[in-house]
């Protein structure tokens, strides 16, 4: 049996390589899937930890330690580190304290630290690292600046922040270190740093570069109370795929140890878990992207098996009808029908796990640089995908071995099972719409049934096109004939007669229709993240600076830029949990530089206008001394006038005082030398010192001079006029004729304003998303204060749809406080000259940050949904093979008994031309009108499932998906396909020809 098994096999061993390359094409794409799936997620962990600062991979269990915290060291070091125990982290340790002595200013702090195993991760530009007690490592910057140097001695002495004195005063005896070393950190964003402060760009040197010593001198300079922490640090390959779950689950045990344990005397800072479930939401999204192509791609592959086996059986009717006249068992038929199926499908099992991976391995490598491994991951789905594989090929020679000896022997098959066909063929029809039904009118999602609507909706259009196609295809076969058209008529009279040229019909559509949906996908998606990384970058190009004044970045960029058409100064504000985002920009510029999309709302020019409306111009002050009148009421408090000045070049607010107040009217001076080149006023001061509680003084402020020249600043007129000035309270100023008049407050409030009235009030947002109840929110000066809406957009740049959009220029004018920016940001156009950072250098700006849309667009395409999108085009490319190998089986199987048919009929006086013509006349209509249906299909598909294919992993910014590609991303895959369908086609007419040909040469 098995000698007979393997004869057949070499009789027609061109159908037995058939099967077994669909039996490599069918474990290959069940295989890909899953093998896809994995490299994605070990690309989704890799982008996600490389773009995920230290902090946000570190634990860190902090506490106070010492006499005032009611914990000592001992019991610290015994417990701690036992608690943050996490399998491949190490632990760091460390100590640190405040300290007074290095710095010469009075109440100017260092910090003194000792962290574990410092000296391999800093760099020593003089000197040593610490080796013994007493010795210390200064930072680079601080030791030039303070004119230090190795063997030098300094003394400094804990310290403690005094509430009352509102300074660092000591809180220890002396001790005096010796500068063993200067260092530089070797790499400031190395993950064993942790999540410490330290190295902050832009941060003064003595909070940025602290003061390293050994743990014995930590120990033995005298403090009270110390900080100390014990991190635990990922080692190298910990956060990997392989490792995450792991991760995760010690996280949790760990806290579970944490809330049982009654001795919670410390906290646990981590931001490890918002990583680990941004990589999760990642991988979920992966999940239900690649399915989508995955489940239909396998599909195929089992019905071109279906479909190459059952044309095999057909072609063997004649041989299987003669084995069972002689008798043959029904186990020895099945065993002859179905063996060389059988053993082709299970020799093509193993190469397609090989092949498949391959194939996943070279598109990863080039997608995303992660090439596929080779591991038993994809082994269940390898086994599932040969066991419907050799389920397909048995029950496509059912038929056969089911069907009557005389009709096994009859060279045209009965037409019988219809009925069975139509059957199936509804039920396929009914799952699309049930499966649409689910996905839009209840899940919403991708997920369960719904993961097949694109696959289902282009079977079901294929299906019902096909029953059409087929009684069509006849009556033109019949006009042709009529006409004398006799190769058309012959090819289309074949094309209706045939029993499997539905189902070619239907393999066919459905491979154009996963390619049409597959290009749609991935253009739409790609158009969609363009979109996103414009918007979320908020223009062209954006420049992030270090720290600095509000006032200071304004005036900077509009000189740099005085005609305001490519340069804007803007700012991104976090704020607490749960509130919006305030963004705020030069809005004057709004409309040149930023990026802003219909979708907004209101159009860039407008919100610019409600942000920013006309005002009185501002009280300016141009001398180094003020004076002013005023007439005093109030005997028994203490009370004085401050004039709250801020340059107009920017930088601090400045206070100019009158000193105390004394009853009756006089005539006070104050200094103002920081405004000679010119200030703005902010606001007038009534500060209280002391006050009786029978009384509520109240000065009279009549006029404010230039205490050098006698020029008013603020004239009578100017103080009386009472839609000039604005109180922050209702009861502590009013306006009367003889001029401005400032009470104290009846609440304990130290201190009353009069407000000049140059800007609009409350202030001027447009949010997008919902604000705080209160309608309040901070300003620059972190006080919270009352805004108001003046409009409602649904995207903001930069921020999305939760933030707050104000203007920059009058959010610094409204703050009294300071107004330092610590995401302060410049905001350029293309046209921007290739100088500007170094222009920007010269007026005090230091860029420490250059991103552009396109550095945008590079991260987005690393994300989970841009690389699993692409394994449409990689399952399309499987479908189009398998359907132009199903096209070639089919028509080698059926060439030898149409090339009897063309013989004889050529024979009889029929043109050898013909057969040509005939045989392209029984493919070529069946390509063409695939290809039309196929690409319909994929529109139908994409117009009821696009909207819910993910392409972002986070909604931050929701923008309305592009609805339809670019013409030319759906045409050159179309054409292709087009190529290679008409190609075999034509191929598959030319063998035909050439077979009549040869035979009659024969003859």
């Amino acid at each position: 049996m098995i000698a007979l098994l393997l004869s057949m096999l070499a009789a027609r061993r061109a159908q037995a390589l058939a099967v077994l390359l669909l039996s490599v094409f069918a474990t290959g794409a069940a295989v890909a899937g899953p093998v896809y799936l994995r490299a994605v997620d070990r690309a989704v962990v890799q982008t996600e930890v490389a773009e995920s600062d230290r902090r946000e991979q570190t634990l860190a269990l902090s506490t106070f330690v010492g006499e005032e915290s009611g914990l000592d060291a001992e019991r610290f070091d015994s417990i701690g580190p036992n608690m943050v125990e996490v399998d491949g982290f190490d632990q760091v340790y460390s100590t640190q304290y405040a300290v007074l002595g290095l710095e010469p200013k009075v109440g100017e702090i260092s910090w003194l630290v000792f962290r574990g195993e410092v000296c391999p991760h800093l760099r020593m530009v003089a000197g040593r690292c610490v080796a013994s007690a007493g010795e210390t490592v200064l930072g680079e910057h601080t030791a030039r600046r303070l004119g230090l140097a190795p063997g030098a001695a300094i003394t400094v002495q804990a310290a403690r922040y005094d509430e009352q004195a509102k300074r660092y005063v000591p809180d220890g005896e002396p001790a005096r270190l010796t500068v063993a070393g200067v260092y530089q950190p070797i790499d400031v964003d190395e993950i064993y740093w942790g999540r410490s402060a330290f190295f902050a760009l832009g941060a003064p040197d003595a909070t940025r570069e602290p003061i390293f010593v050994g743990r014995q001198t930590a120990d033995r300079v005298d403090h009270r109370t110390d900080y100390r922490t014990v991190e635990a640090i990922p080692q190298p390959g910990t956060l990997t795929v392989d490792r995450v779950d792991e991760v995760r689950a010690d996280l949790e045990d760990m806290s579970e140890d944490l809330v049982g344990d009654g001795s919670m005397f410390a906290s646990v800072n981590s931001d490890l878990e918002g990583l680990l479930d941004r990589i999760d939401q990642a991988q979920t999204l992966a999940r239900r992207v690649v399915p989508v192509a995955a489940v239909p791609l396998v599909a195929l592959c089992w019905f071109v098996i279906f479909l190459a086996v059952a044309y095999g059986a057909t072609g063997r009717r004649h041989e299987l009808g003669l084995v069972a006249l002689r008798g043959s068992s029904r186990p020895v038929r099945w065993w002859l029908t179905a063996g060389e199926s059988v053993l082709a499908i299970l020799l093509g099992a193993p190469i397609g796990y090989l092949a498949g991976t391959a194939a996943v391995w070279l598109v990863t490598e080039a997608r995303f640089g992660i090439g596929a491994e080779l591991d038993t991951v994809a082994l269940p789905y390898a086994g599932v995908a040969l066991a419907g594989a050799l389920a397909a090929a048995l029950l496509a020679q059912r038929p056969q071995l089911a069907s009557p000896v005389a009709d096994l022997l009859r060279r045209v098959p009965a037409r019988q099972g219809v009925w069975r066909s139509m059957a199936v063929e509804a039920t396929v029809v009914v799952l699309a719409a049930v499966a649409v039904f689910q996905l839009r009118g209840f899940s919403g999602e991708l997920v369960g049934l719904s993961l097949l609507v694109p696959s289902l909706v282009a079977v079901a259009i294929a299906l019902v096109a096909a029953r059409l196609l087929m009684p069509l295809a006849s009556r033109l076969g019949a006009r042709a004939l009529r006409r004398g058209r006799l190769g058309p008529a012959l090819g289309a009279l074949q094309l209706a007669r045939r029993p499997g040229s539905h189902r070619l019909f239907v393999l066919l559509t459905v491979a154009v229709a996963l390619l049409g949906f597959a290009a749609v996908a991935v253009d739409v998606a790609g158009t969609a993240r363009s979109e996103r990384a414009v918007v979320q970058t908020g223009a062209h190009r954006v420049l992030t600076v270090l720290p600095v004044d509000a006032g200071i970045l304004l005036h900077a960029v509009r000189e740099v830029d005085p005609d305001g058409r490519y340069a804007m100064a803007a700012a991104v504000i976090t704020l607490d949990d749960g509130e919006p985002s305030l963004i705020v920009a030069d809005t004057s510029r709004l409309a040149q530089v930023a990026v802003w999309r219909p979708e907004f709302g209101p159009t860039a020019g407008e919100a610019a206008a409600l942000l920013r409306p006309d005002t009185p111009e501002p009280y300016e002050v141009r001398t180094g001394s003020l004076a002013v009148d005023i007439d005093y009421t109030g005997a028994n408090s203490a009370v004085g006038l401050n004039a709250v000045l801020r340059p107009l070049s920017g930088g601090a607010s400045i206070r100019a005082g009158f000193g105390m107040m004394t009853p009756g009217a006089r005539t006070y001076t104050a200094s103002a030398g920081a405004c000679a080149e010119g200030c703005r006023l902010l606001a007038l001061e009534l500060a209280v010192f002391a006050r009786s509680a029978s009384e509520r003084p109240e000065i009279l402020v009549r006029e404010m001079r230039d205490g050098a020249s006698g020029q008013p600043i603020l004239s009578t007129a100017d103080l009386t006029g009472a839609d000039r000035w604005r109180g922050a309270d209702d009861d502590t100023m009013r306006v009367e004729p003889g001029g401005l008049v400032l009470a104290t407050s009846s609440t304990p409030q130290l201190y009353s304003w009069a407000l000049p009235a140059d800007l609009p009030y409350p202030l001027p947002v447009l949010p997008a998303g919902e604000l705080p109840n209160s309608g309040e929110l901070p300003g620059l000066d972190a006080e919270r204060a009352e805004v108001r809406v003046v409009g409602e957009a649904t995207i903001l740049p930069k921020v999305g749809g939760h933030g707050v959009l104000a203007d920059l220029e009058y959010a610094e004018r409204a703050a009294l406080g300071g107004t330092r920016l610590e995401q302060p940001q410049v905001w350029l156009t293309a046209e921007a000259p290739a100088d500007l950072v170094d222009r920007l250098a010269t007026k005090g700006l230091v860029v420490a940050g250059d991103t552009t849309a396109d550095d945008a667009r590079a991260s987005l395409d690393r994300r989970s949904p841009a690389l699993a999108i692409w394994f449409h085009l990689l399952a399309a490319a499987f479908a189009v093979l398998l359907a132009v190998g199903g096209l070639a089986l089919m028509a080698a199987v059926d060439r030898r008994r149409r090339a009897e048919d063309m013989l004889v009929l050529h024979r009889q006086g029929m043109p050898i031309g013909i057969v040509g013509r005939a045989a392209l006349w029984s493919y070529l209509p069946v390509v063409m009108v695939a290809l039309v249906t196929g690409a319909l299909a994929a529109g139908v598909a994409w117009w009821l499932a696009g909207d819910y294919l993910p392409v972002f992993v986070d909604d931050s910014i929701q923008l309305p998906l592009p609805r339809w590609p670019a013409p030319l991303a759906v045409g050159v895959p179309a054409a292709l396909a087009a190529v290679g369908f008409v190609a075999a086609a034509i191929a598959v007419a030319v063998a035909l020809r050439r077979s009549v040909v040869t035979s009659r040469v024969r003859d």
